[in-house]
């Protein structure tokens, strides 16, 4: 079988004459303020390369005006609390440094989103950021279409073939922190309240709660782990059930939506938090605090990934070809103590 022919891009030609992205740009964009002998080459080994300038775009002639695009799935708009906490980070760290920026929802029509990939090719968008879980073959698309692109809070997976930057939150650690304090505080039968089965976010819980059970040689019951949808109504559903089918648990642990929904079914049921049940969420959302109980849960810094993902994106137009580096960054998150699961409040590990 002959050996796959892989597309020449600005990221090879910088890698071949030792200069950035962004020289590699000017240069094939015909724009001033690069050297003779710079030019030249580049020049040359685009043309040894076979180098098709239409396959990638880095954006608009002049950097004051540089366009970058959020994208993001339905189910990750604005009107949901986590992300549009991230979203909104991203564009006022863009607006700060002078940019301009334009969403763009993914649709599970891989029809619509070969229109919208279009679009932001025929807008010549410099950068993209996307937020929140695509599926791969969608993410392999744009990175053959845009050089500059940043995944926030997808982790990526082996489904995407090619390397990636990203900035995502260490789930898995802070599962680790809500499970191990809820057994500090003897809570032994815990309901996971998981989203949907196969997202990264509830592989990451699942991962976490089977092997803080074991290390602790507590029993794992699969009665007490349940799936959701993320929201309060997903969490109130789910726990509900779990009452009606008289399955015993002494706390819950989800994400923060979904607690919020788990109290709000224990509270119907006759059942105190935290009294009977603890309750633990994970986000570090705004509801929590205006709960009653105030929520117990692992804070995430949505502002900071929203800064660090901008600056990554940044900085790859920086990036010479030698030097060219993908990375993973990993936000630990912490808890936050408060009422809802019976210890003492405003404490955080």
């Amino acid at each position: 079988m002959p050996a796959a022919v892989v597309k020449p891009s600005l990221a090879h030609i910088a890698r071949k004459c030792g200069v950035s992205k962004m020289t590699v740009s000017r240069v094939l964009r015909d724009e001033p303020h690069v050297s003779s002998a710079t030019r030249g080459l580049i020049l040359r080994v685009a043309e040894k390369l076979g180098y098709q300038p239409s396959n990638c775009y880095l954006g608009s002639r002049q950097d004051s005006t540089r366009n970058y695009a959020i994208l993001f799935q339905p189910e990750y708009s604005q009107k949901d609390a986590f992300f549009s906490g991230i979203i909104l980070s991203v564009q006022q760290e863009l607006f700060g440094k002078g940019f301009d920026c334009s969403f763009g929802i993914v649709k599970n029509d891989y029809s619509e989103f070969l229109k919208l990939n279009h679009m932001l090719r025929s807008r010549q968008v410099h950068g993209i950021l996307v937020v929140g879980y695509i599926p791969p073959r969608y993410a392999d698309v744009l990175q053959s279409n845009f050089i500059n692109l940043v995944f926030i809070d997808y982790p990526g997976g082996p489904g995407i073939e090619s390397p990636y930057n990203v900035i995502c939150v260490e789930n898995v650690h802070g599962a680790y922190l809500a499970l191990n304090h809820l057994l500090k505080l003897d809570r032994k039968r815990i309901l996971l309240i998981c989203g949907r089965e196969g997202h990264y976010f509830s592989d990451d819980l699942l991962k976490a709660y089977k092997e803080t059970l074991a290390q602790h040689n507590i029993e794992l019951n699969p009665h007490l782990i349940v799936n959701g949808d993320f929201h309060a109504k997903g969490g109130f559903k789910a726990t509900k059930s779990v009452l009606e089918a008289r399955i015993s648990f002494d706390a819950v642990f989800s994400n923060d939506e979904m607690a919020c929904g788990a109290i709000k079914a224990l509270k119907s049921a006759g059942r105190k938090v935290p009294t009977d049940v603890s309750v633990v969420g994970f986000d570090g959302l705004p509801i929590g605090e205006v709960i009653s109980p105030a929520l117990t849960t692992v804070v995430v810094d949505r502002e900071k990934m929203g800064r660090l993902a901008v600056g990554r994106l940044l900085a790859l137009d920086e990036q010479t070809g030698d030097d060219e580096k993908f990375e993973k960054v990993g936000i630990f998150p912490k808890l936050l103590v408060r009422e809802s699961c019976g210890a003492k409040a405003n404490a955080t590990a």
